[in-house]
């Protein structure tokens, strides 16, 4: 693949396979200057972050800027099944080239660039680790959860399992794919969060693609909104059905940067009709002003609290709903992430 891609290029001469390595192998590239280059290729099984960093600093890689003219120029590239755009992104940082076999790539070598990227996973591991961002995964949602209530905190991974009662095994899962990110880290105080935002908008991504048991309800209400969101709290105390404010409607109780004409609501699956009884609202088949996010499971409720009187989603669950909404919804989550959770 290597190979025939350079010899496609007009200013490349020759390409030809000098030698295999135990890490890869070699091949020459002979541009229309007469310059000759010699290209090595790292061949990883999977390429993660981490792996990457390791491999360049175990290989005391010399890394050459593309118009280095030296005689023993040697341009690494990193090869692999697939190659994400966190991985790429650490290449680029680490001035190496790479290959996957799913059409992504990118070099930069001597007077030649090229690139191409956005191709999905064509060689996804059948028995390989699950995405801890999987919505199905409720016991990864609520290690993330816990990890992101407080990003300055470090975690001993024995305690975290024991505080939310769930395996130690689960726990190295999350902890090992952060790790591999290069978002955590292991330190001797335990784990460590780097990049809150990375894991936020991987997050989001995945949570805005759920298919799960969880449904929305589009609904009206007569009333405006804010005697609405009055009678949603009423409707708690008095009769003890929660519900909680999400999305924009939810952001604004924490960072209020935007108006919204739309209410988002968390209620549980088994309460909704006696919600929206009491709260006055009917389902609608266009012309909403409530959405209500019917939930069967309690993680999305960990950490919510209560502003003002009213119960609100923690600022992570109002960061996944807000990022799905788009525009304003989008500026909520920016200002919640930067205020709230990465705080």
């Amino acid at each position: 693949m290597l190979m025939n891609s350079l010899r496609k290029v007009p200013i490349v001469e020759e390409c030809d396979w000098v030698t295999d390595r135990d890490t890869g192998f070699m091949v020459s590239v002979k541009f229309a200057d007469s310059r000759m280059i010699f290209i090595e290729a790292i061949v990883l099984k999977q390429a993660y972050p981490a792996r990457i960093v390791k491999t360049v600093n175990d290989l005391n890689i010399r890394v050459c800027e593309p118009a280095d003219q030296s005689d023993e120029y040697i341009y690494y590239i990193i090869m692999a099944p697939f190659i994400s755009p966190e991985a790429a992104k650490q290449c680029e940082k680490l001035s190496v080239g790479y290959m996957d076999m799913s059409g992504n790539y990118r070099l930069h070598v001597h007077w030649l660039y090229m690139s191409e990227q956005g191709h999905p996973n064509q060689h996804i591991q059948v028995n390989g680790p699950k995405d801890i961002f999987n919505p199905k995964s409720k016991v990864s949602s609520i290690i993330l959860r816990a990890l992101m209530r407080d990003v300055s905190k470090q975690w001993k991974l024995s305690l975290l399992s024991e505080k939310l009662q769930c395996s130690i095994g689960q726990v190295f899962k999350v902890k090992n794919y952060l790790c591999e990110q290069l978002w955590a880290e292991m330190t001797s105080e335990g784990l460590r969060i780097l990049d809150t935002a990375a894991i936020m908008h991987a997050w989001s991504a995945a949570y805005s693609n759920k298919e799960t048991e969880d449904a929305v309800l589009d609904c009206y209400t007569v009333d405006s909104l804010p005697v609405f969101e009055k009678k949603a709290q009423d409707v708690r105390l008095k009769l003890g059905i929660n519900s909680y404010l999400t999305g924009i409607a939810g952001g604004v109780r924490y960072v209020p940067v935007v108006r919204y004409n739309k209410v988002h609501l968390i209620v549980p699956w088994k309460d909704v009709k006696d919600f929206m009884l009491a709260a006055g609202c009917d389902e609608v088949d266009s012309g909403s002003n409530v959405q209500i996010h019917l939930v069967s499971s309690d993680e999305l409720m960990y950490d919510a609290r209560e502003l003002d009187g009213y119960m609100v989603a923690s600022p992570v669950q109002i960061y996944l709903d807000s990022m799905a909404l788009k525009g304003r919804g989008e500026e909520v989550a920016n200002a919640i992430l930067k205020q709230e959770i990465n705080k």
